[in-house]
C-alpha cells in the first residue's frame, strides 16, 4: 500500500506522515501541487490524498492531472469545513471520498484501507478486461501482401458499428476475421456470440435468433433469450449466412433497420444494440438476382464487405502458419527444407482449414524431430508421378508391375543407394526395404 499526501500545512503533513507509518503504510509527501504532480510523474501510488486549497496549483487541478496519469488510483479530499462545497465538487469531478479538518486518525485509515481496496479492483478489472480481449482477439499470423490489405480494411471497419459481410472460400479463417474485428471494436468487452446458419432447423431458426416465450409452442418450456440478445452490446456472428432461410431473412432485415426485435409468442418488440458480422462462401449477390437470397438484406449486410484471401495468395505465410499450429499443438518438430518447399507449394484446395489438419497429423505422426518430405501424406508425391514420361496401356493397368518399373527406375537414378531412393519416392526406409523384397529387387 503507496500513498502520497499533498498537503501545504507544513505540520499537518507530518503528523498524517507519521501516522500512516505507524500503521506499515508507505507514503510520500509534497508542499503543493506542483511537487505533488513531479512525484506522480515518477511513481504510481495506490492512493492520493490532496487538500483543495493551495498555492499555485489547486486540488482540483491536481485531481484532474492524476486522473489523467493514474485513471484508477483514487482520489481522497482533506478540506477545512468551509471549502466543503470545494470537496462536493471534486467529488462529481471523480475523487473518491472526503475528509473535512480536523478530522480523526481512525476516520482517515478507514478511508485509506477502502481506497486502497477499490484501487486493487479497478486494476484488477483492467486486467481482466485485458484477458478477455486478449481471449477473444484470434492469433493471425500474415505478412503476405493479399493477407495485409484485407486485414487493414478490417481495421478500419472494426470501430465503426457498420455491419460488415465477410467473404472468402471455405476454410480460409473468415471467424477468426469476425473476432478480430469485434476485439479492436468498442464492444471487445461485450459477448461475441456465433451462429452457425448451417446448423438450425428453419422451423427452429426464429425462436434460436429471437428467443422465445415460455408455452409460445410445443416444446417452449422456458423462457429463451435467443442469440441476439445475448449478444446485447456486443457482436453477433452469422456464420453461413448464405443459408439462412428466407422465412427467416425478412425479420432480420427489420431488426437491422429497426434495432429492435419480437420474441417468438410476445406481442411487444425489444430494442436491441447488437452489431452484426456475417460470413459467407457463397455468392450472395448471385443468390439476390435469382432469388435464393433478398436483395434488400444482401444490401443491409453488403456494407462494408471484406474478402478473405485463399491459402493460394499467401504462400509467404505458408511457413509461418506451419510453425504456428506445430506450436498450438505442442510438438517440438521442425520441418527440412525439402518438405517445407512441399508444403508451400502445394494445391491447399480446403486453405487453412486443410494445412492445420496437415501439421496436427504431422505432430502426431513425428512427435519430435525434423519432419522430412517422406512423412508428408501421399498426396504430396502427386507431383513426381506426373514427371513421369509414360503412356497408359489400352486394355489394363497392373498397378503391382508399374510400381515395381518405378522402383527399379529410382534405384538405377540413385545408383543403388537405397535411402535416397526412399527419399524420392517420398516413403519411409522400412516400406521401401518391404517394396524391394516383395519385388525381389534385393
Amino acid at each position: 500500500m503507496s500513498v502520497l499526501l499533498i498537503e501545504d500545512n507544513s505540520s499537518l503533513a507530518q503528523l498524517i506522515s507519521m501516522y500512516l507509518s505507524s500503521e506499515d503504510i508507505e507514503n510520500d509527501t509534497a508542499p503543493n501541487g506542483f511537487e505533488g504532480l513531479q512525484l506522480l510523474s515518477e511513481k504510481e501510488y495506490d492512493v492520493l490524498i490532496t487538500d483543495i486549497r493551495m498555492p499555485g496549483i489547486s486540488g482540483h487541478e491536481v485531481l484532474a492531472k492524476a486522473s489523467v496519469l493514474y485513471p484508477n488510483m483514487p482520489v481522497i479530499i482533506i478540506t477545512a469545513h468551509g471549502n466543503i462545497p470545494d470537496a462536493v465538487a471534486a467529488i462529481r469531478n471523480g475523487a473518491y471520498d472526503y475528509l473535512t479538518k480536523p478530522f480523526e486518525n481512525e476516520d482517515l485509515l478507514n478511508s485509506v484501507k477502502k481506497a486502497t481496496e477499490v484501487c486493487r479492483m479497478r486494476r484488477e478489472n483492467v486486467k481482466l478486461k485485458k484477458y478477455l480481449k486478449d481471449s477473444i482477439a484470434p492469433n493471425l499470423v500474415g505478412k503476405s501482401q493479399a493477407f495485409q490489405n484485407m486485414l487493414k480494411l478490417a481495421e478500419t471497419v472494426a470501430p465503426t458499428d457498420a455491419p460488415v459481410l465477410v467473404l472468402g472460400e471455405s476454410g480460409t479463417g473468415k471467424e477468426l476475421i469476425a473476432r478480430q474485428i469485434h476485439s479492436q471494436s468498442n464492444r471487445a468487452d461485450k459477448p461475441f456470440i456465433t451462429i452457425n446458419c448451417a446448423a438450425i432447423p428453419e422451423n427452429l431458426f426464429e425462436s434460436e435468433l429471437f428467443g422465445h416465450k415460455k408455452g409460445s409452442f410445443t416444446s417452449a418450456d422456458r423462457d429463451y433469450k435467443g442469440k441476439i440478445l445475448e449478444a446485447e452490446n456486443g457482436t453477433l456472428f452469422l456464420d453461413e449466412i448464405g443459408e439462412l432461410p428466407l422465412s427467416v431473412q425478412v425479420k432480420l432485415l427489420r431488426f437491422l433497420q429497426e434495432s429492435e426485435i419480437q420474441p417468438v409468442g410476445t406481442i411487444m418488440p425489444v430494442k436491441v444494440d447488437v452489431r452484426i458480422v456475417a460470413a459467407t462462401n457463397r455468392n450472395l449477390k448471385q443468390m439476390a438476382e435469382t432469388g435464393g437470397f433478398r436483395e434488400d438484406l444482401y444490401y443491409r449486410l453488403n456494407v462494408f464487405p471484406v474478402d478473405v484471401p485463399p491459402l493460394a495468395q499467401r504462400r509467404d505465410d505458408i511457413e509461418d502458419l506451419v510453425q504456428l499450429f506445430a506450436n498450438k499443438y505442442g510438438a517440438k518438430v521442425s520441418f527440412s527444407k525439402e518438405a517445407m518447399e512441399k508444403l508451400i507449394n502445394h494445391t491447399w484446395t480446403g486453405n487453412i482449414r486443410e494445412l492445420e489438419n496437415t501439421i496436427y497429423r504431422l505432430c502426431i505422426l513425428r512427435g519430435s524431430g525434423e519432419v522430412q518430405v517422406n512423412d508428408l501424406p501421399v498426396e504430396f508425391s502427386g507431383s513426381m508421378v506426373s514427371c513421369l514420361d509414360m503412356n497408359l496401356p489400352p486394355d489394363e493397368l497392373n498397378m503391382e508391375e508399374l510400381e515395381k518399373s518405378i522402383i527399379t527406375k529410382a534405384l538405377t537414378k540413385f545408383d543403388g543407394n537405397k535411402s535416397k531412393t526412399a527419399k524420392y519416392l517420398c516413403m519411409p526406409r522400412h516400406v521401401l526395404l518391404y517394396r524391394l523384397e516383395k519385388f525381389n529387387l534385393g
